[in-house]
């Protein structure tokens, strides 16, 4: 169920769910009076919903109608392209998003074909997404991360900025053997512009200050930042040297 603000529902939105909720007179009802019909509804169900029924609880969030209603079984809203979503996918691949430049987010399925050979062929011994990064053509490294048969999704950490990720969906046999199930589209990562820069950090303190004014706290300690860390490091090297 999606839940939102019901300040952010359009008066469509609105009428809908008093439409859906059984409300009477609901097309005669002006906005203003709409979101307080629905706030006092809202308020008597959650009131009787609770096992206590103590004291009333303020619901602030409403259904967005356009994505899911709580109206009787026999309302049939059909709205255009708006499709119940599957409970499983009919094709076995694996999807990588950036986060941000340290942490990537995948996600997969595994067809019930595939899910039905893998029974047949003995179960797994194990699960695992293979992370491949290349940093140039010629240099290409990868890692292994154990997941468990039912898992869907999970997020990696990236060891370095700058480079190429992709990953893929492996099995292991009892017998050591590994089978790729699917392989993700090629993401790549930012580079940080410091780092092929620290000559013009060294030569302008200002620019220093203010790179680095944000990024560390108030008792001195760098951020848990391994870019930032890196360029501390080696400006702290060479004022040394």
């Amino acid at each position: 169920m999606i839940l939102i603000k019901i300040d952010a529902l359009t008066t469509t939105e609105l009428q809908y769910i008093a439409q859906q909720e059984g409300m009477e007179n609901w097309e005669s009802l002006e906005r203003d009076e709409l979101i307080e019909a629905l706030e006092d509804l809202y308020d008597e169900q959650e009131f009787e919903d609770r096992p206590d029924r103590d004291s009333k609880v303020n619901r602030n969030r409403f259904c967005n109608s356009l994505t899911d209603f709580r109206g009787k079984d026999d309302i049939q809203l059909e709205l255009p392209g708006v499709e119940e979503l599957p409970a499983v996918y009919a094709e076995t691949s694996i999807h990588l998003l950036l986060r941000d430049p340290y942490w990537a987010y995948a996600f997969w399925s595994i067809s019930p074909i595939d899910r039905s050979r893998i029974e047949e062929e003995g179960g797994i011994k194990d699960l695992l997404l293979r992370v491949s990064m290349r940093r140039s053509a010629a240099d290409d490294e990868f890692f292994d991360i154990s997941v468990g048969f039912d898992d869907t999704d999970w997020n990696i950490n990236l060891p370095e900025m700058g480079c190429e990720y992709s990953v893929s969906l492996c099995k292991m046999d009892h017998e050591g053997g590994l089978e790729e199930l699917c392989e993700s589209k090629t993401v790549r990562t930012p580079k940080c512009y410091w780092t092929d820069h620290l000559d013009q950090l060294r030569e302008e303190p200002a620019l220093f200050k203010l790179y680095f004014s944000s990024l560390v706290t108030k008792g001195g300690i760098i951020v848990d930042n391994p870019t930032v860390q890196e360029i501390a490091a080696s400006l702290s090297s060479v004022a040394r040297s």
